[in-house]
């Protein structure tokens, strides 16, 4: 009996550093990809303006940026609401379709047009798998922090990833759990009107209340989408 319950944790330890392995590789290779388009853009930029005619002191002053004339393209601050579109979750529990319970509220500082922090607060309600029919479900809370890159597409297009910690809180009825998770997002963006943007994109949440028998793997993968506001 012994030998049977170590393999199973085992097996289970062995689940869960792997699919925490390929969303750590996959969200290195979405900021990477988008560090390579941020560069090539800049070297296309750099070559563009050596062979230009310089403009005149009359056009300079004449064409400031939507923000403040300080050379930025996208917004400092932002803040959205994400509805969740369709979610994965890591335990045993149907996958949820939209619902407003399911949501993601976050604000962004940008030191740059190109990297920036930020902080999220995701809210999930799944129903349970149970043999008996009842399906009771289970609430959880992720408050994360992200270190973000981002690049513009177009005037009005962007695309960002990014990469961080979550402390994640775990309902079931009277049971409660908690743990640190890992969180990583891919996000597309585009500006509806002036300062208003839309986005959507996957966020994915992955960890674990602990690392005995005992433990409960915690978060999921979701499909967003969302409205937010830029200045």
């Amino acid at each position: 009996m012994e030998p049977i319950i170590k393999q199973k944790i085992t097996q289970k330890m062995f689940n869960y550093l792997n699919a925490k392995t390929i969303r750590i590789v996959f969200a290195a290779m979405c900021m990477m990809l988008a560090s390579v388009i941020c560069a090539v853009a800049q070297q296309n930029s750099n070559s563009t303006d050596s062979v230009s005619e310089p403009l005149s002191e009359e056009n300079d002053i004449s064409t400031p940026t939507v923000f403040g004339g300080v050379g930025r393209k996208l917004p400092t601050w932002q803040f959205g609401l994400d509805l969740i579109v369709l979610a994965n979750p890591h335990y045993s529990a149907y996958r949820n379709r939209p619902q407003l319970n399911n949501r993601v509220f976050w604000g962004e500082w940008w030191k740059s047009d190109f990297w920036g922090f930020k902080v999220m607060l995701s809210e999930q309600t799944f129903s349970m798998f149970d043999s008996s029919g009842n399906q009771p479900e289970s609430n959880s809370r992720h408050l994360g922090f992200l270190a973000k890159i981002q690049h513009p597409l177009s005037v009005d297009m962007k695309i960002s990833g990014g990469i961080g910690l979550a402390n994640t809180e775990f309902a079931l009825g009277n049971q409660r759990k908690y743990g640190n998770s890992l969180v990583s997002e891919f996000r597309i963006g585009i500006e509806l009107l002036p300062e208003i943007w839309t986005e959507g994109g996957f966020l994915t949440i992955d960890g674990s209340s602990g690392s005995g028998p005992d433990d409960q793997r915690l978060g999921s993968s979701s499909y967003l989408i969302g409205l937010s506001y830029g200045f």
